[in-house]
């Protein structure tokens, strides 16, 4: 069945996405090229930077496509939900350990892109900002303590995805209880 063109290009730039993960995974952004990717895609880098501006603009477009602040942003559905802040958070931290545990070419490209590229800070801080505003509003209603909302979310994510890349497993429930110990 023949495809249209947008369907083609679609395909087309599908292919290049999943030719640069496995380049980036592999040697890590720095260490890859255009022309890596190009020939792990079989194609020449002139068609590549057909779909792409540059390196980067692969890097930014695999993170914020295929990353996890998609799945992050899912927490919105969560603010109506009635179960505790810490029940919640712990499902939430899980299910985000599994998705890096299931996507470890992601997960490496994402750290080995993370040392100082500014359109991952602000990926990163989109996804911090949604666990956020989440605290916030639980501690609005008065069922968290005041505290340093953004922080606690930085800290929150930075000891999952730390601890998935270094292989260690990491007991979730007891980091959201350690943050937010049951008061008696």
């Amino acid at each position: 069945m023949a495809r249209s063109r947008s369907e083609q290009a679609a395909w087309r730039r599908e292919q290049l996405l999943d030719a640069a993960l496995r380049v980036f995974a592999d040697k890590g952004v720095d260490g890859a090229t255009v022309k890596d990717v190009a020939q792990a895609a079989g194609v020449t880098p002139g068609l590549l930077y057909r779909y792409f501006d540059s390196k980067e603009a692969m890097v930014e477009t695999l993170l914020s496509e295929r990353g996890f602040l998609p799945r992050l942003r899912e927490l919105g559905e969560l603010r109506h939900d009635d179960r505790p802040a810490t029940e919640v958070l712990t499902g939430l931290l899980e299910a985000f350990d599994r998705l890096l545990a299931d996507n470890a070419e992601l997960m490496a490209v994402f750290f080995s892109a993370a040392q100082a590229r500014a359109p991952l800070a602000g990926l990163v801080g989109q996804g911090q900002r949604l666990i956020g505003d989440f605290l916030a509003e639980r501690v609005a209603a008065g069922e968290l303590r005041p505290h340093d909302t953004a922080t606690a979310a930085r800290t929150l994510f930075a000891a999952v995805a730390v601890n998935r890349r270094l292989g260690t497993p990491i007991d979730v429930s007891a980091l959201v209880g350690l943050l937010f110990p049951e008061e008696g």
